[in-house]
């Protein structure tokens, strides 16, 4: 698999292989130190993607050099179905973050807490 080149090295050599720099292929791979391969794949794809090497006044654009989208197998979830999983409470009788903000108003001071339990203040040192 070729080394990641990020977006300002692809506009380098893109720039420096067109017609306005007009280096050869072995001049950009010497500056850059890219292989001879990926200098004309990055230059061939920003042809592919738009860029006209021949236009004036000369015009990069990122869209002409960034990565091109991955594979795979997208998501299934949707964001309304993500929003209904965070929200939903948890069900294994923990006390989650989301019913502390509702609760506040349901917790007792201390001083109940302690009449509650029966706890004999003086004794507890």
């Amino acid at each position: 698999m070729a080394p990641v080149t990020d977006i300002a090295t692809r506009a380098l050599i893109v720039t420096l292989k067109s017609p306005l720099v007009g280096m050869k292929t072995a001049e950009v791979v010497e500056k850059t130190g890219c292989s001879a391969r990926q200098v004309q794949r990055i230059y061939a794809r920003a042809i592919e993607r738009g860029f006209d090497p021949n236009e004036t006044p000369f015009v990069l654009k990122n869209e002409w050099l960034e990565d091109a989208p991955r594979s795979g197998r997208p998501s299934k979830q949707t964001p309304e179905t993500t929003e209904l999983i965070i929200a939903k409470p948890d069900r294994s009788g923990y006390l989650g973050n989301h019913h502390l903000a509702d609760s506040k108003e349901e917790w007792i001071s201390q001083n109940e807490a302690n009449e509650e339990a029966w706890v004999d203040e003086d004794n507890e040192s």
